[in-house]
């Protein structure tokens, strides 16, 4: 017996409605388990906010006091004691190049950091604003527990930084996994741009097609702060955000730079670069250079070794010879992380998306996409 298409048709109209019920229901669950997952870190994460002690104490602003003494303003490392061993490097990376160690201070987030470095480096500025208490009310088995750590670090950064801003310091914050082939503060890159209160490194790679999309997005890991009331209004802000969505500092400061009452200045790559820098040929080598490569097979420390970023003997002395062959190690660093073809083009799908979205007036620049990026981590 024949079945005529006309009959077959009901069937077929059965269950495609039925397939597109089960695959709007599966995509239903799974947004509705992230949503539930993103509600429970913004709580926990507003919890430990509230258990916070203030910043600004009689001890922070002694030692704001002393970063005033200094003729420029200061570079501000924020560390604890799982990367000490990459601060003395940065230390000894920051001896070859003038001007830059007197003008370095430290903020620890944990007691033994700041007894190590208190005792190893007592003419650097250092201040201990302890996050252990906190991370104890962590218990080990809570759910996405390494990025709320992660999360609560980012956001002290950002009430610090609001707090050095209210308090008339010009600083810039850094980072001890940046290496410096130059001398950045020599650029003077604050009286160079007067009228920005905020001046940021980028993420992406001038050479890879699909960082065109990207184009100003925050990096965050070396930024200038002038102090006045518009940055601190920023960094609160910052803070705000971060304990209402699940989105990284960087994400939050690169939206709130859509408003120009903040105005920011955005570095090109050849200044300073995230790791974004190796996905392509280095014939250009940046002043500084964010070495964050994803690694999970071995530490930061023993990427730095394997990549010969390492500027410090086994005897604690400085290694000059580093220093003068950094820029040859940069460009055959990661050779791994190389793409194939940089200028490979989105597939067709993307391009007409993001097409439309133009047409539309949708988020232009994609900074609220941006605020998304880590949704998918948790």
């Amino acid at each position: 017996m024949v079945v005529s298409s006309s009959s077959s048709w009901p069937i077929f109209a059965v269950f495609s409605i039925l397939a597109i019920v089960l695959l709007f229901k599966a995509i239903t669950t799974i947004s509705e388990d992230r949503y539930f997952r993103q509600r429970r870190i913004i709580e926990k994460l507003n919890e430990l906010a509230e258990l916070m002690p203030p910043i600004e104490n009689p001890q922070f602003l002694e030692f704001v006091n002393l970063l005033k003494t200094m003729k420029e303003a200061p570079m501000i490392i924020f560390y604890d004691s799982s990367n000490i061993d990459i601060l003395r490097n940065h230390i000894c990376n920051l001896k070859f190049i003038p001007n830059t160690l007197p003008r370095l201070a430290t903020i620890s987030f944990d007691r033994q950091g700041f007894e190590m470095v208190s005792s190893e480096y007592p003419q650097i500025p250092n201040i201990l604003i302890d996050l252990e208490p906190l991370k104890s009310q962590l218990s080990s088995n809570v759910q996405n527990r390494g990025y709320i750590i992660y999360q609560l670090i980012l956001m002290t950064r950002a009430r610090i930084c609001a707090a050095l801003a209210r308090n008339s310091l010009d600083f810039w914050a850094m980072q001890q996994d940046s290496i410096w082939t130059g001398n950045l503060v020599g650029m003077r890159l604050d009286t160079r741009f007067p009228d920005a209160n905020l001046i940021f490194d980028t993420v992406g790679n001038d050479q890879v097609e699909i960082y065109n999309r990207m184009r100003g997005w925050i990096c965050g890991s070396t930024f200038f702060v002038r102090a006045g009331v518009v940055s601190t209004q920023f960094f609160e802000q910052v803070e705000r955000l971060m304990r209402h969505r699940q989105s990284p500092d960087s994400a939050i400061m690169t939206y709130l730079c859509g408003n120009r009452k903040y105005k920011c200045q955005k570095l090109p790559h050849w200044i300073i670069s995230s790791s974004d820098y190796f996905l392509a040929k280095r014939d250009i080598v940046p002043v500084v250079v964010q070495v964050d490569a994803d690694q999970k097979a071995m530490s930061k420390m023993e990427l730095f070794k394997k990549s010969r970023f390492v500027f410090r003997h086994k005897n604690g002395t400085c290694d000059t010879s580093a220093f003068v062959r950094i820029r040859h190690s940069i460009r055959n660093a990661l050779k791994d992380k190389m793409l194939a073809d940089p200028r490979s083009p989105e597939p067709l799908r993307t391009r007409i998306w993001y097409k439309l979205r133009s047409l539309l007036n949708i988020d232009p620049y994609n900074n609220k996409r941006f605020l998304q990026v880590h949704e998918s981590l948790i």
